[in-house]
């Protein structure tokens, strides 16, 4: 008896709680999503952007010394000329009348060994050297105007002050930052595209660019290829491209906003569905699957699609998907039936 008691305790707690265990968390994989739609003679992109300046200029002093002035403020637009920062001017001001008093020095002793020199009273190397003394004077009275002027910074064109980086009577040292200028004449619209319109897409194909804001729902702002990034994000595997647009005088657009890009494009895929070569998965049986995402649950299905030939703008699915549907165009051969994603 004293045996079997162990046995059948083993039993109990066995047969007790057939409860299966809670699964694991897993953890929500990031991949990019693309809406899959028909392709007609013009194909519209929609990309979020934001908003950077044309140029951003960090202006610095070329000499150092005590910040005396710094007129300006952050948020300000300034014109080109305008005085932006100013060092103390005396110590400059004293070397300027050093070198202009050491420059005559020079040339009236020139001036004076000449006229001996013209009597035959020393020797020509005296000269020389009275000559070449009168040159080193020259150039160290112009290096005393140029620190002189080097001392106060002006606008080099029509700006907005981004931010000042010090306030006055702070000691500056040269080539230190003091204040960041943004030119807003033009602002650059950028935003990232896939590779595959990275590879395919063309400047010239492009039949109208534009972009639209939040805060002006009713209104477009025209915009025009600009440049691209020749190298890729290390995760996204995108590709940065920037559009210019004319800063509109009713709306105060600022470098950090966001916005919505749209292009329009010319398309050799009339009336048909196009999905990028890596969305594709093959499958065991040799036939070829996409992974449909879901918006409500947040997960993955795969679905077995039938292709046609390849053509320069995507790989044409004639069955299997329906136009609105999201389908997953990167990382698709890393997914799992029902696994959590995180549309890029």
């Amino acid at each position: 008896m004293r045996k079997l008691l162990p046995i059948l305790l083993l039993l109990t707690a066995a047969c007790g709680d057939r409860t299966p265990p809670e699964p694991e968390p897993q953890n929500i994989r990031p991949a990019r999503v693309m809406t899959v739609a028909l392709q007609g003679e013009d194909n519209l992109n929609e990309f979020p952007a934001r908003i950077e300046a044309l140029q951003t200029v960090d202006l610095s002093f070329e000499v150092g010394g005590p910040l005396a002035r710094l007129p300006v403020k952050e948020g300000e637009a300034i014109t080109e000329g305008t005085v932006i920062a100013a060092l103390d001017p005396k110590t400059f001001e004293l070397a300027l009348q050093e070198a202009e008093v050491q420059l005559r020095l020079a040339a009236q002793d020139l001036n004076r060994k000449r006229k001996v020199l013209a009597e035959n009273g020393i020797a020509k190397s005296i000269v020389e050297d009275a000559l070449s003394n009168y040159e080193l004077q020259r150039v160290r009275l112009a290096k005393a105007r140029e620190s002189l002027s080097d001392a106060t910074i002006r606008a080099p064109f029509d700006a907005y002050v981004a931010r000042r980086y010090f306030d006055q009577f702070v000691n500056i040292r040269p080539g230190e930052s003091v204040v960041r200028l943004l030119d807003l004449t033009r602002l650059q619209v950028v935003f990232n595209v896939p590779e595959r319109l990275a590879a395919t897409g063309n400047p010239a194909e492009i039949q109208r660019a534009w972009v639209e804001f939040p805060f002006a729902p009713d209104e477009s702002f025209e915009m025009t290829y600009y440049e691209n990034r020749g190298e890729a994000a290390a995760v996204a595997q995108t590709y940065e491209v920037s559009f210019l647009m004319s800063n509109p005088a009713a709306w105060n657009i600022l470098p950090g906003m966001t916005a919505t890009a749209r292009i329009r494009t010319r398309s050799d895929g009339n009336g048909q569905l196009l999905v990028p070569a890596s969305a594709l998965v093959p499958a065991a049986d040799s036939s070829l699957t996409v992974w449909v995402y879901d918006d409500a649950t947040q997960t993955v299905a795969q679905r077995q699609v039938v292709t046609s030939a390849p053509q320069k703008s995507g790989v044409p699915v004639t069955s299997g998907l329906e136009p609105g549907e999201q389908i997953v165009v990167t990382g698709a051969s890393q997914l799992q039936a029902g696994m959590k994603i995180r549309p890029l």
